[in-house]
């Protein structure tokens, strides 16, 4: 190639920096490709030793000298480095150095260098993503195996050798389910059925759960993944994600699996939150009690009674505050513990509205649509006005900060054999007098799956969500042998209907004057028979009973309840008994009393108070249900309440 071509190529190649250094290593041509790649101009590059386009660390090696040195020596040097642009930035250098001779002698030498920084950052990538892959397969849990286009298996983890018994090389080469025997039964190995053909002829990633056969034997549970790898033009094979399932099959056996999957962390979390705050509660009421009482001992021993007197109070207050507690807790429970008394839903629902304006957004209308007139059921008020709040307070939840209407109304309803009735939980409607509520939103409402699952306990809605959801709703509703129904859509909002029936006989509150004026014109006489195997309760009974004029015969179960009826015979008036107690509970000595005094009234107390109880309490027959803790007044008017039949008909 004569000079003049020599001169056109060495300026037209702008891909390759090309320059030419003197025998000492100083730069004395530079090429466009050259001033491109580094960012000098010939004049500030020409004349300078070509050591300043290497790195620092490269320098103080000698690499620059070396590489001249075996270019002068053998003619030619080759290297991969980072080099130095002019602005001190590195790139990755691809270059070769070679050696001008002219008849022996060493004219000069030239270098070529190419920019392959681009293909350096791959590499590093690739290799970063080998390596990365590698230990993912190395250390996972679960067993990974790679398949090539026809099947073979080319790759199995350490994971996937000790899950199923096979050494690796026991498996390469091999078509999986020759090994494995992978399908839905034991034993099945036709290929059409097998996930990792399924996925190389469909081109989908395949998800199912199976069986894998161990290497000794024994089937295996799995939970397969298996997603197609895919070529230029074909399938170049699949992977497979096996999980081994025998230990959540196990659990699911047990339960402990279903409860993970219905996310029992967030349960527990709901459950302490709940126990914690009751607890703390309570430690304030015992402090209270167990201070007051103490003081008030001290006081009568000093014979301060006045003193006494106030503490005491104090002490009967916070017992108060203990049992409406216990009621709440229960009432969460879906166990409901009854203080029965007339309750005007009307007025109820009006005082409750006053109190929760404050507790929803000023954007949403409340509207109230209540008869005037009183409508009196009979119910727990407490727990009726928990579940009007949380009703109401909810459906506020439900619109959010967003402008909307929430709605009380409530109405009478007659059920006829003839007439459909609605689709609710609780107590099956049967035909009678109901009083309905309607509690309606204009929020978000609900899809067919939430509707479906709302009243499940823990459901993780806003609705009642003080971690219970809407069962501690319908366990309100339950206590009062009521329904609760829902309509919802999602966008359409939603609202809660509730039936409660009506008494079958009005002036309840008639009969408590004259109960009123009973326990003032007559005073207690007769005996009463108390069945509790609790000394400290059997001893309150008697000390209040009998300063009220009672004469009090005390057993420690319904056995000896039973015995004692029988020697006493008509001298006993009334008898009351414990729901829980040994030999004979409270349920089954009533039927043998009743079969002894076929006319006895009985008062059933328990410190329990869910549905199932209270049935074998009606199915005996029992008159009447005091529920603990109660007060010295509270029990005896329950028991004039049931005597009052008899003093009438005396």
């Amino acid at each position: 190639m004569d000079a003049n071509r020599y001169r056109l190529l060495f300026e037209a190649t702008v891909d390759y920096a090309v320059f030419h250094l003197s025998e000492s290593g100083v730069v004395e041509t530079w090429n466009e490709g050259a001033e491109r790649i580094f960012g000098y101009q010939p004049a500030e590059i020409i004349g300078r030793p070509g050591t300043i386009l290497f790195t620092p660390e490269d320098n103080l090696q000698g690499i620059p000298e070396r590489e001249r040195r075996l270019a002068i020596e053998s003619g030619r040097a080759e290297d991969t480095r980072w080099q130095l642009r002019k602005d001190s930035s590195r790139f990755w250098a691809n270059g070769v150095m070679v050696s001008l001779r002219d008849n022996g002698d060493v004219l000069g030498l030239a270098k070529i260098i190419r920019d392959d920084t681009d293909l350096k950052q791959s590499e590093e990538l690739l290799r970063y993503q080998l390596n990365l892959a590698d230990a993912i397969a190395t250390h996972a849990a679960e067993a990974l195996f790679l398949v090539d286009n026809e099947g073979r298996t080319t790759f199995a983890n350490p994971a996937a050798e000790a899950m199923f018994g096979w050494a690796s090389d026991e498996l390469v080469g091999h078509f999986l389910h020759e090994r494995l025997f992978c399908g839905q039964e034991q034993g099945l190995r036709q290929i059409d059925v097998q996930p990792q053909f399924r996925a190389l002829q469909s081109g989908d990633t395949i998800r199912e759960e199976g069986l894998f056969v161990h290497q000794a034997g024994y089937a295996v549970p799995v939970s397969c993944s298996v997603s197609p790898i895919r070529g230029a033009e074909l399938m170049a094979g699949a992977v497979l994600v096996v999980r081994d399932m025998t230990e959540q099959r196990r659990a699911e056996a047990s339960g402990r699996e279903h409860e993970e999957a219905l996310q029992q962390s967030q349960k527990l979390e709901s459950i302490g939150v709940l126990a914690g705050g009751i607890a703390h509660d309570f430690n304030n009421l015992l402090t209270g009690i167990m201070g007051n009482a103490g003081l008030a001992r001290r006081a009568i021993a000093a014979g301060r009674t006045e003193q006494a007197a106030a503490l005491l109070r104090d002490v009967v207050t916070a017992s108060e505050r203990a049992a409406d507690l216990t009621r709440q807790l229960l009432a969460y429970a879906g166990k409901g513990r009854f203080v029965v008394q007339p309750v005007d839903l009307c007025k109820l629902v009006k005082d409750v509205s006053t109190l929760i304006r404050a507790s929803i957004s000023k954007k949403i209308t409340l509207v109230l649509d209540v008869p005037d007139e009183p409508l009196l059921i009979e119910a727990d008020r407490a727990q009726l006005q928990q579940l009007v709040m949380n009703l109401v307070i909810n459906g506020g939840e439900a619109i959010g900060d967003q402008p909307g209407t929430l709605s009380v109304r409530i109405r009478t309803d007659h059920f006829t054999e003839r007439r459909e009735y609605p689709r609710t939980e609780g107590f099956p409607i049967t035909a009678g007098n109901y009083v309905r509520m309607d509690v309606s939103d204009t929020g978000a409402g609900m899809d067919k799956e939430t509707r479906r699952r709302i009243f499940e306990p823990f459901f993780t809605t806003k609705f009642l969500g003080r971690g219970l959801g809407l069962s501690a709703a319908l366990g309100i509703v339950r206590s009062h042998r009521g329904a609760i129904g829902l309509r919802s859509e999602a966008g359409k909002g939603t609202t809660f209907t509730i039936l409660l029936p009506l008494p079958q006989e009005s002036g309840r509150a008639e009969r408590s004057s004259g109960h009123t004026m009973l326990e003032e014109e007559t005073g207690g006489a007769g005996t009463i028979l108390v069945a509790d195997d609790e000394e400290g309760v059997r001893s309150l009974i008697a000390s209040v009973l009998e300063s009220a004029g009672y004469t009090v015969e005390a057993v420690g179960d319904g056995s000896e309840a039973v015995e004692r009826l029988r020697s006493l015979g008509e001298r006993v008036r009334l008898v009351i008994l414990d729901l829980t107690m040994p030999v004979l509970d409270g349920a089954e000595a009533a039927g043998e009393l009743r079969r002894v005094r076929p006319g006895i009234p009985i008062i059933a107390m328990s410190g329990y108070g869910d549905i199932e109880m209270m049935q074998h309490f009606s199915e005996a027959a029992v008159d009447d249900f005091l529920p603990k803790p109660f007060s010295p007044d509270q029990l005896t008017a329950k028991v004039r309440d049931a005597l009052r039949p008899m003093v009438e008909e005396s």
